[in-house]
């Protein structure tokens, strides 16, 4: 009977490298918030075997898995996203709970225009600057 809940050679390789993506995109592409270094700047004193420090590193892998996910996306998805309405950030943070969640009803999201259930990436479309807006 075999462990498999230790993960093999080939995993922790994996693994390894997956972490050492996140941190160069991390050190490339994002404000540090800890030590204030810059997007292309090293974190001052990330820790013993870090490169980065840990809230740079959630928010580059955040931003990898968006990427990933919009990649994903067709182009009947990315039309149907495009087509969204722009909503104010005022009414959707009306729908914030007490506890940070946001509760948006099949009622709240037919009166802005968004089908129920809404596609995947919808907030992030109705969120866009004005600019972008069709």
């Amino acid at each position: 009977m075999t462990d498999t809940t230790t993960p093999d050679a080939a995993a922790l390789l994996r693994i390894g490298r997956d972490k050492l993506t996140v941190s160069a995109h991390a050190e490339e592409h994002a404000a540090c918030p800890d030590c204030a270094a810059a997007p292309g700047e090293k974190c001052v004193r990330p820790g013993q075997g870090k490169i980065v420090h840990t809230r740079r590193y959630g928010i580059a892998a955040m931003d990898l898995r968006r990427r990933e996910q919009d990649a994903r996306r067709t182009p009947e998805q990315d039309a149907a996203l495009a087509a969204l309405p722009r909503i104010p950030q005022a009414e959707i943070e009306a729908c914030r709970t007490d506890r940070g969640g946001y509760r948006f009803t099949p009622e709240w999201l037919t009166a802005h225009g968004v089908p129920s259930p809404p596609p995947a990436g919808w907030r992030r479309a109705v969120e866009r600057p004005e600019e972008l807006s069709p």
